[in-house]
């Protein structure tokens, strides 16, 4: 796939050129945090707005049946061991008794197959622990990234269903730093600088971006490009780029118009 850049075609365009076009700030990345299990909403660990980091709790959920899900699927566990064990012991005599022709062939067999159905049995506790401390955990929901985090779209008290789970989000994380600017260069630059670039990495050596913010101010650090489409669009008579900023204040805020500043690298 090839990328639309842009690259001096005449002697009247100085290399150092700088080429400027409007553009507009967006997330570097999206999540959406979302219910997994039916619950009663019991906590809400945020306010809109607020910067949170991966891992961190923001919803938590009535988990009392959860927890003794638990408790029952670690008994049965417990009990199908107990059956293992013994299992074991009555094999262990039943091959005793066979060397000592006391016991059949048949009855050493059947006493193997008792203890393979007792593992067998044992492995299916183990993994119902493991369903049941999965559905525990999922009581409680942490934030997948590092961003700023919208709204709750629920209130602590609602009991989420199947239906909301399938409909709905509780909320929506956008990482900020570094953050995205989507530029729409115009036709005309284009075919100031014709060039087709070929990769993401060879337009990033290439070319160097800067962002002018709507007061008029520079913006203290340089971009890199990381997207670029390969049409242009029929109603604005644009295309789009995608240009990578730091972000570590984060001054720059999704929604923001701004002047995109595309030169080529200086050697």
């Amino acid at each position: 796939m090839a990328f639309l850049l842009f690259q001096p075609a005449s002697a009247q365009q100085q290399p150092s050129a700088v080429l400027e076009y409007m553009g507009t700030l967006t997330p570097a990345r999206l999540a959406e945090v979302a219910p997994r299990i039916d619950g009663l909403l019991l906590k809400i660990n945020f306010t809109a707005g607020q910067l949170v980091k991966q891992g961190d709790l923001l919803f938590e959920f009535g988990s009392r049946d959860k927890e003794l899900s638990v408790a029952l699927a670690q008994a049965h566990l417990k009990q199908a061991e107990a059956q293992l064990r013994l299992a074991e012991v009555k094999l262990r005599n039943a091959e005793t008794l066979r060397t000592r022709n006391v016991a059949s062939e048949m009855q050493f067999i059947e006493a193997e197959a008792q203890r393979d159905i007792s593992a067998a049995r044992v492995e299916e506790a183990r993994a119902n622990v493991a369903l049941a401390d999965l559905a525990l955990d999922q009581m409680k929901l942490y934030a997948p990234i590092t961003g700023i985090i919208s709204r709750s779209l629920v209130n602590e008290g609602a009991y989420i269903t199947k239906e909301v789970r399938e409909q709905s989000r509780l909320a929506t994380i956008a990482q900020l730093d570094p953050i995205h600017v989507v530029g729409r260069a115009p036709a005309s630059a284009y075919f100031q600088r014709g060039e087709i670039v070929t990769t993401i990495e060879q337009a990033a050596e290439q070319r160097e971006f800067g962002l002018i913010l709507p007061t008029g101010d520079a913006y203290p650090h340089k971009g890199r490009f990381v997207a670029g489409a390969y049409e242009f669009d029929p109603e604005t008579q644009t295309v789009e780029v995608t240009v990578e900023f730091p972000n570590p204040n984060l001054l720059l805020r999704p929604g923001l118009d701004v002047t995109l500043q595309s030169s080529i690298r200086e050697p």
